[in-house]
């Protein structure tokens, strides 16, 4: 059988990584804040409250999107997606003419029905090429099983979910993987994580946090400051931790990590939640933990032989309560002589109608060599009207995204554009539409176009038609005595079920490409 290999993270990453979640760790302890102001309060206060009003702005943007969202994730919602293409070039020959007739006669079409109170999925695809129908099946779920229903079987065919252990023990028998395929998982977000085990991370390892850093790190004093051309009245608070202090907080961390037994019960169901049929085995997660405390006891030790010689600093300067400016520096090296020093510096006035940001992150190495990513914005939100503009720039290279909407009622048009260039070209992806959402449906058009100079601006066309509603459940198949379980099979039934069906498939495909032959001789 073959031996699943699990890589080890270095104790030094997992160092780094802890270091620079020092500098948003202030978007979650709002919770823990005393009534003085001291200037360490002050510090992470602003960072929560700068997070919070970022969020609220977005949800002020798209409350009719994030309503829908929670239809969705309450109710059972049938969703239908229509897909087509345009692709206009006069130049091709006579070969590819029959392709890009095929591209513009072509749709698909699919259907996607879920229930996240049932935990029920119905995904139905279908396609059409000019009065040509074709049906490429459906597919039900549940957290138990799977059933297929495919155009080439009369028969419906079925798996259960706790049957995947005995089938792969029918091709290995040494195997000791999940007995089950994980059909529930994809019922969950694989990201998520519950409201218990947030709030014990926020309690035990955020408030830790906050609580462990010293007073005396931070100052406090006012500064009047240019932003964008504006002058803000503000206060200027500077955390700067020696590396003494930054190594006794990461080592008294790491300690606390090592011997709390329910952070590693989270991680164990963080890691169960993100595997799918049996790619990450319960052997496999032990492995994965075993690594963890291995790496969080290297990562102790690694502690006092790295370099931070000049520990971290990071400046805020906020104006009620908001940030408008930072700057932060934490080098990190394996001696003094190299040092790696991250560098966030940049300004940022966040109000209800206008947001716009000027930053820059990068790192400078101990020759002096520096690689910069800098990425400004200029979004705008009055009158029901979206005006945005970001760049993301790397030496002569630019990420640039364009974006204006209109908000009418509950109809959304919108014209987004995502770009690059380098100074020789400039492609870009135009994606235009409108979108409207009510209490229990929706509906929505887009049309995508390819754009780059040396080609016009439509040559290739992609459009998405979408429609979503309330629907009163999922309409599951009718199973019969004909019904083919394959967990009922052994391997000899199994590989005969196969390769019958591997002919029917062929025949299937036969038909299928004659009938395609016919209809492109018509166009």
């Amino acid at each position: 059988m073959e031996e699943t290999v699990v890589k080890k993270k270095s104790p030094m990453l997992l160092v780094i990584i802890i270091l620079t979640a020092l500098l948003i760790v202030g978007g979650s302890v709002s919770a823990f804040f005393l009534v003085n102001k001291s200037p360490k309060v002050q510090y992470f206060l602003a960072e929560a409250e700068t997070f919070k009003q970022m969020r609220a702005i977005f949800e002020d943007r798209y409350k009719d999107e994030l309503k829908w969202l929670e239809v969705q994730q309450e109710k059972p919602v049938e969703t239908n997606f229509d897909l087509s293409g345009e692709w206009n070039d006069p130049s091709v020959d006579y070969e590819m003419q029959e392709i890009q007739s095929i591209v513009n006669n072509a749709k698909i079409a699919s259907k996607q029905v879920y229930d996240p109170v049932k935990k029920e999925i119905e995904v139905d695809l279908r396609g059409e090429l000019g009065s040509m129908e074709m049906n490429f099946g459906s597919l039900f779920m549940t957290t138990e099983k799977l059933v297929a229903s495919l155009p080439f079987l009369d028969e419906l065919v079925r798996f259960d979910d706790e049957d995947f252990g005995k089938i792969m023990r029918e091709y290995d028998e040494e195997y000791d993987g999940n007995e089950n395929l994980g059909l529930s998982q994809l019922f969950e977000d694989g990201f998520s994580m519950s409201e218990e085990s947030r709030t014990y991370i926020e309690k035990e390892y955020l408030e830790y946090l906050f609580k462990a850093i010293p007073e005396e790190a931070f100052t406090s004093e006012k500064e009047v400051i240019t932003v964008f051309d504006k002058k803000v009245k503000s206060k200027k608070v500077k955390m700067d931790l020696t590396e003494q202090q930054l190594k006794t907080l990461l080592k008294d961390l790491l300690e606390k990590a090592k011997t709390d037994e329910k952070l590693k019960v989270i991680l164990e169901d963080q890691l169960a939640l993100s595997s799918f049929a049996g790619d990450t085995s319960s052997n496999d997660i032990a492995t994965i933990m075993d690594s963890f405390e291995e790496g969080l006891d290297e990562a102790i030790k690694a502690v006092d032989s790295i370099k931070l010689s000049n520990g971290l600093q990071s400046t805020i300067w906020h104006h009620s309560n908001k940030i408008v400016k930072r700057e932060f520096a934490m080098g990190v090296g394996e001696n003094k002589t190299d040092v790696d020093t991250l560098l966030i510096s940049g300004t940022q006035l966040l109000e209800k109608a206008d947001q716009k940001w000027d930053f820059t992150f990068g790192i400078e190495d101990s020759f002096g060599d520096e690689n910069f990513v800098g990425i400004n914005g200029d979004l705008s939100w009055a009158d029901q009207k979206v005006d945005d503009s970001i760049t993301l720039s790397m030496d002569d290279t630019k990420f640039i995204y364009k974006g204006k909407e209109e908000l009418k009622d509950k109809k959304r048009t919108f014209t987004r554009s995502f770009g690059f260039t380098d100074g020789d070209v400039n492609p870009a992806v135009i994606w235009k539409g409108s979108a409207t959402y009510e209490s229990d449906s929706m509906k929505a058009n887009h049309d995508f176009t390819f754009s780059e100079e040396s080609i016009g601006d439509n040559m290739f066309n992609l459009q998405v038609k979408q429609k979503g509603k309330v629907v009163k459940k999922v309409d599951m198949p009718v199973e019969t005595k004909d019904t083919v379980n394959i967990g009922e099979m052994n391997r000899d039934e199994f590989d005969s079920f196969s390769e019958e069906s591997m002919m029917k498939v062929q025949d299937w495909m036969f038909g299928f490409m004659e009938e395609l032959q016919g209809e492109i001789d018509e166009f």
